[in-house]
C-alpha cells in the first residue's frame, strides 16, 4: 500500500517543484544527451536547454526533495490541452544510454510518442516502480531484462498500435518480479513461449492482468501446465480482449486464479476449428468463487450455458452478449437468483441463440439495474415478477418471441426506469387510460411492433425527457393528440410509421444538434408540409401518405437545412419544383418519386452538391434535364424515369457523372443515340432507358461497365442497401438505417428491390428504336442477371458466346429482326428462370436442354422463317437436325455429343406416350377405352 500512495502522489502532480531544487549536473547532462536524439516536431521540451541549470523545473521532470536526484521523467502528451486545441504531438528518437545515469529514476512514462523500442539497458533503473511504455509503435523482442527491476509495480506496454508486433518467447521474467501488482500487454505474439500460463500464474504479488491483440500458443501443455501451483497466485483482475486464442486457452485462462473478481473475454478470435458447445466446459466456473463481473461480450462461445455460472453468488455483472449460446437459460438464472443475496446489478444475454421462457421469480434480484435479453429466441408471456424490480434502469427485451399481454403489473414498481424496449414480440400492452407510470424520467421507449392502439397511449405525457421514440407497426389509427409531442421532449429519435395516423403534420420539438432521426412514413398525414422543426432532422421521413402542399416549402429563410435524407414519395405532392434548393446544402438523399409535380427541372438542383441520390421518377416533370445537374458529381443513384422528360440523353451523364451506380430513364421521351459517354459508367449496375426514342447502334464500348463485367474488390462508396446513420441517446450510440430502394422491371413486371439491391445486375434498352446488330463485347458482362433488348429494330444474329453470360436469370429479345440459329450457348445458362425470343427471325432447331425445353412455346412464337423443335408444335423437317456447338471457344460442349441427336428426338417421344400411358392408366384405371382415345390423340398431335 505504501508503494501505491506513493505512485499516486507522484501521478497527481499537486505539489509544484520549486526552484529550491537543484538538480545533480550529471543527471542534467544526461537529459541533454538525451534530447539530442530525439525529434520533439511540437516543441514540448523546449524547457530542457543548457542555459536552464535548474532540470528539477523542466517539463516531465520530478526531482527528490531532499536528494535533489530526478525521480520522474514523465513525457506522456498532455491530451487535455490537446483536446483543448493544443498541439502536443509525439516525441520520436532513441532511447540513449545516457539515461542509466538517472539510477534514482521510481516513475518512468514514455508513452504514446514514437519509440519502437524498450532499452536492454533498462534494468539499470534498479529504483523504477512504475513503467509506462503503452501507446508506442514498439515492435521487437519484450527484452527479459525487465525481470531484473525488482521494485518495479506497475508495467505497461498497452495499445502498442497493431497486431503482433512485439515477440516474447518465454514470461519467467514475470514470475521474478515480487512487487509487480498490474501489468499491461499488448499486439503480442507469444505463440512459442509456453510458460505463460505458468509465469503468469506464479508471479506472487500480480493483481491485475490486461493482454490485448495478443497471439496465444495453440497447443495444450497438459503436462507443463499441471505442476503449476495454483496457492500461489493473487491475481483479481483478468482481461483478455482482442486476441488470437484457442478453446484449451480459454479454459487455462479460467483457471488462471481463483482469485478472480474481474473477468473480461472480449472479442477474441480462434484459431482452430472449434464446436461452440467445447469451448467453455460446464465446469470452468466452479471456482471463480469470489467474482463479481464476468464479461464474455462478442466471442464464438456456444452451446449451453455453463451451469456452474449458477453458483457464482457474488456475482454484480454477467455479461455474454453477442456469442452463439443456444441452451435455455432458466436452470442457471434460478440457481444464480437463488444463491445470489441480491448483488446481480447488470444481465446482458442478448444476442444469442436461447430458447425457452425467463423465470418468474425475478423479483428477487432486488439491486438488478440492467436486464437486457435482447435478440433471442425466448419465448412465452413475461413474468409479472419484472415489475417489482425497483432498481431497474435499463429493460430491454426486443427481438425475441414473448407474447401475451403486458399490464402494469409489470411495470408497478419501476421508478427508476430509463429505458424500456419491448419491440419486436408478439405482445399487447393492455394499460388503463387514467394509469400514471411509476417512472418519470424515461429516455429511450421501443414499443415497436406491440398493440398498442388505436389511441396514443395517454401516460406519455407524463415523460418529459424522453429522447428516443418508437411506436411503429403498433395499430394505432388515432389523430395525433395536443400533448403528444410537448416541448419538454429532448427528441433525438421518433418513429410513428405503419400505422394509421390522420391529421397534419405536428410541429416536433427537435434537438437539432444530436442528429435527429424523424420516420412518420406510411401513414394517413395530410395537408401541407409546413416549415417547422420537422426540418431540423438529419432523416426525415414522410413517403406513403396523402401529403399535397409543397411549393414554397424550401424558400423560407429560416430553413436551416440540417436534413440529408428527406423522402417525400407516394405523396399526392402538386405542383412545381422548389427553386430553393441552395437552402438544403446537406442534402444527401432526396426521394420525390410517385407525386403529381410538373414542370421542368430547376437547375438550382445543381445547389445539391453533396447529392448522392436523386429519385424524381413517376411525376409529370417535362423538357430536358438541366446541364446544371451535371455539377451534382456525387450522384450514385439517379432516377427520372416515367416523366415526360424529352431531348437527347446528355453526353455529362457519362462525362461528369462518372460513379452512378444505378441510372433509369425509362418512359420518358428521350430521343437521339446512345451517347458513347454512358461507357464511362465503369460502376454502373442498373441502367434502364427503355420506352422512349433512341435510335442508332448499342455502342460497342459497352463492356467498359467494369460491375459487370467482373464483382468489384471496392464498391463504390454508396452502400446500395442501406444508409446508415448513428446517433447518441442515452445509454448507447445507436445505429439508424435508411433502406434505399428501387424500382426495377424484372421479367416484364416492375417489383420494388431493397434487400437484395446492390447484388442486381441489369441492362434494360427495351421499346425504342436501336438497329444494328448486337455488339459482341456485350457478351463480356458476365455479371448480368437481367439483359431486355426486346421491342426494337436489332438484327443480325444473336451472338454466338451469349453463353458465358451464365448468371443471367432473365433475357428477351424479342420483337427485333434477330436471325439465323439460336446459339447452343444458351443451353447452358442453368440460372436462366426468364426467356422471350419471341417475334424475330429465327430458324433450325431449338437446341435441346433441360433448360431450353423448359420454357413454355410462346418464348419462340412468332419466328415464321422455319424455327422448329420442342417445345413448339413444328417438327423439324426431314433427319433430325445435326447440332454442332457455334462458339468454337466453348470447350464445355463436345462437338460429337451434338452430331446426331435422333436418339434423343426417339427416346423423348416413346418416354412422354409411355409416362402418358401410366398417368392414365392410374387415373382411369377401369377404362381401357378412354386410355386407348387419349394415346391416339396423343400420338397424332405429334405425328406419330
Amino acid at each position: 500500500m505504501k508503494v501505491i500512495v506513493v505512485l499516486l502522489f507522484l501521478v497527481a502532480n499537486a505539489i509544484t517543484t520549486t526552484h529550491a531544487y537543484k538538480c545533480i549536473e550529471t543527471e542534467r547532462q544526461a537529459l541533454l544527451t538525451f534530447k539530442q536524439g530525439l525529434v520533439d516536431n511540437q516543441n514540448r521540451l523546449t524547457s530542457w536547454t543548457s542555459s536552464n541549470k535548474n532540470c528539477c523545473t523542466w517539463s516531465g521532470i520530478r526531482c527528490h526533495d531532499l536528494t535533489n536526484h530526478i525521480i520522474m521523467l514523465d513525457l506522456r502528451p498532455n491530451f487535455t490541452y490537446y483536446d483543448a486545441g493544443m498541439r502536443w504531438g509525439p516525441i520520436f528518437g532513441e532511447i540513449t544510454l545516457s539515461l542509466v545515469q538517472l539510477q534514482y529514476l521510481e516513475y518512468l512514462d514514455l508513452s504514446y510518442n514514437g519509440f519502437t523500442k524498450i532499452p536492454n539497458f533498462i534494468d539499470s533503473f534498479t529504483n523504477l516502480e512504475y513503467f509506462n511504455f503503452s501507446g508506442n509503435p514498439l515492435i521487437g523482442n519484450i527484452p527479459s531484462q525487465l525481470g531484473n527491476i525488482s521494485k518495479l509495480c506497475i508495467l505497461d506496454l498497452s495499445d502498442t498500435m497493431t497486431m503482433s508486433n512485439l515477440i516474447s518467447n518465454s514470461f519467467k521474467w514475470v514470475s521474478h518480479l515480487s512487487n509487480l501488482t498490474i501489468f499491461k500487454m499488448s499486439s503480442t505474439n507469444f505463440t512459442k513461449a509456453i510458460d505463460w500460463f505458468h509465469s503468469f500464474k506464479t508471479a506472487p504479488s500480480l493483481l491485475s492482468l490486461h493482454l490485448s491483440n495478443c497471439e496465444f500458443p495453440e497447443l495444450d501443455y497438459d503436462s507443463y501446465f499441471s505442476h503449476t501451483n495454483s496457492s500461489t497466485n493473487s491475481i483479481t483482475t483478468l482481461d483478455v480482449s482482442r486476441s488470437i486464442l484457442g478453446s484449451t486457452t480459454v479454459s487455462r485462462l479460467l483457471n488462471l486464479s481463483n482469485n478472480l473478481v474481474d473477468l473480461s473475454l472480449y472479442a477474441n478470435h480462434f484459431n482452430e476449428e472449434v464446436t461452440p458447445s467445447s469451448i467453455i466446459p460446464h465446469y470452468s466456473f466452479q471456482n471463480l468463487k469470489s467474482l463479481r463481473r464476468c464479461n464474455l461480450r462478442l466471442n464464438q462461445f456456444g452451446g449451453e450455458i455453463p451451469k456452474s455460472m449458477g453458483n457464482l453468488c457474488n456475482l454484480k455483472e454477467l455479461v455474454l452478449s453477442y456469442n452463439q449460446f443456444n441452451s435455455t437459460i432458466i436452470d442457471t438464472l434460478k440457481s444464480l437468483i437463488d444463491c445470489n443475496n441480491n448483488s446481480l446489478e447488470i444481465l446482458n444475454l442478448s444476442h444469442n441463440n436461447l430458447t425457452g421462457p425467463l423465470p418468474r421469480d425475478f423479483a428477487r434480484i432486488l439491486n438488478l439495474r440492467e436486464l437486457d435479453v435482447s435478440s433471442n429466441k425466448f419465448n412465452g408471456t413475461l413474468p409479472e415478477s419484472m415489475g417489482k424490480l425497483s432498481s431497474l434502469v435499463l429493460l430491454d427485451i426486443s427481438w425475441n418471441s414473448f407474447s401475451g399481454v403486458v399490464s402494469q403489473s409489470h411495470l408497478e414498481k419501476l421508478s427508476k426506469l430509463e429505458y424500456l424496449d419491448l419491440s419486436s414480440n408478439s405482445l399487447t400492452m393492455k394499460l388503463p387510460n387514467t394509469w400514471v407510470p411509476p417512472f418519470y424520467q424515461l429516455q429511450h421507449i421501443n414499443l415497436r411492433s406491440c398493440m398498442i392502439g388505436p389511441y396514443f397511449p395517454s401516460w406519455l405525457q407524463t415523460q418529459s425527457n424522453i429522447s428516443h421514440i418508437d411506436l411503429s407497426y403498433s395499430g394505432i389509427s388515432d389523430t395525433i393528440p395536443i400533448w403528444s409531442f410537448n416541448t419538454s421532449f429532448n427528441l433525438r429519435y421518433l418513429n410513428i410509421s405503419f400505422n394509421q395516423i390522420h391529421s397534419t403534420l405536428p410541429n416536433i420539438p427537435l434537438e437539432s444538434n444530436h442528429f435527429p432521426i424523424v420516420d412518420l412514413s406510411s401513414n394517413r398525414f395530410y395537408g401541407n408540409i409546413p416549415l417547422n422543426s420537422l426540418f431540423n432532422a438529419t432523416m426525415l421521413n414522410l413517403s406513403n401518405n396523402t401529403l399535397t402542399g409543397f411549393d414554397p416549402l424550401f424558400c423560407n429563410s429560416v430553413l436551416n437545412g440540417n436534413v440529408e435524407v428527406l423522402d417525400l414519395s407516394n405523396n399526392q405532392l402538386f405542383g412545381n419544383l422548389s427553386i430553393c434548393w441552395f437552402r438544403l446544402q446537406n442534402l444527401k438523399f432526396l426521394n420525390l418519386r410517385d407525386n403529381r409535380l410538373f414542370g421542368v427541372i430547376p437547375s438550382s438542383i445543381a445547389s445539391l452538391y453533396q447529392i448522392q441520390m436523386l429519385d424524381l421518377s413517376k411525376n409529370n416533370l417535362s423538357e430536358a434535364l438541366p446541364s446544371s445537374m451535371k455539377n451534382c458529381t456525387h450522384l450514385l443513384f439517379l432516377d427520372v424515369g416515367e416523366n415526360n422528360l424529352k431531348g437527347n440523353i446528355p453526353m455529362w451523364i457519362g462525362n461528369t457523372l462518372s460513379n452512378l451506380v444505378i441510372l433509369q430513364l425509362k418512359s420518358n421521351h428521350f430521343n437521339g443515340t446512345m451517347p458513347s459517354s454512358l461507357c464511362h459508367l465503369q460502376y454502373i449496375q442498373i441502367l434502364d432507358i427503355s420506352h422512349n426514342n433512341i435510335y442508332g447502334a448499342i455502342p460497342s464500348c459497352i463492356n467498359n461497365f467494369t460491375s459487370m463485367v467482373k464483382i468489384s474488390g471496392e464498391q463504390n462508396s454508396l452502400d446500395m442497401n442501406k444508409i446508415s446513420i448513428y446517433y447518441q441517446i442515452g445509454f448507447f450510440s445507436e445505429l439508424q438505417e435508411y433502406n434505399i430502394k428501387a424500382f426495377v422491371t424484372w421479367k416484364g413486371k416492375e417489383y420494388e428491390y431493397e434487400s437484395i439491391l446492390g447484388l442486381l445486375r441489369v441492362i434494360n434498352l427495351s421499346s425504342n428504336r436501336l438497329d444494328g446488330e448486337v455488339p459482341m463485347e456485350l457478351t463480356d458482362l458476365v455479371e448480368l442477371a437481367q439483359l431486355n433488348l426486346s421491342r426494337n429494330n436489332l438484327s443480325g444474329a444473336i451472338p454466338l458466346n451469349i453463353g458465358s453470360l451464365n448468371k443471367l436469370e432473365s433475357l428477351d429479345l424479342s420483337h427485333n429482326n434477330f436471325v439465323g440459329e439460336i446459339p447452343i450457348g444458351l443451353a447452358k445458362i442453368f440460372s436462366l428462370a426468364y426467356l422471350d425470343l419471341s417475334y424475330n427471325h429465327l430458324s433450325g432447331s431449338i437446341p435441346i436442354s433441360t433448360q431450353l425445353q423448359s420454357f413454355n412455346a410462346s418464348s419462340y412464337v412468332g419466328n415464321e422463317d422455319g424455327l422448329c423443335g420442342l417445345p413448339l408444335l413444328t417438327k423439324c423437317p426431314g433427319n433430325h437436325p445435326i447440332f454442332k456447338n457455334d462458339d468454337p471457344n466453348d470447350s464445355d460442349f463436345d462437338h460429337e455429343k451434338w452430331l446426331d441427336m435422333s436418339w434423343f428426338y426417339i427416346g423423348l417421344e416413346v418416354g412422354i406416350a409411355l409416362g402418358f400411358i401410366g398417368v392414365c392408366g392410374a387415373l382411369y384405371r377401369n377404362s381401357f377405352l378412354l386410355k386407348a382415345c387419349l394415346f391416339s390423340r396423343y400420338l397424332n398431335q405429334f405425328g406419330g
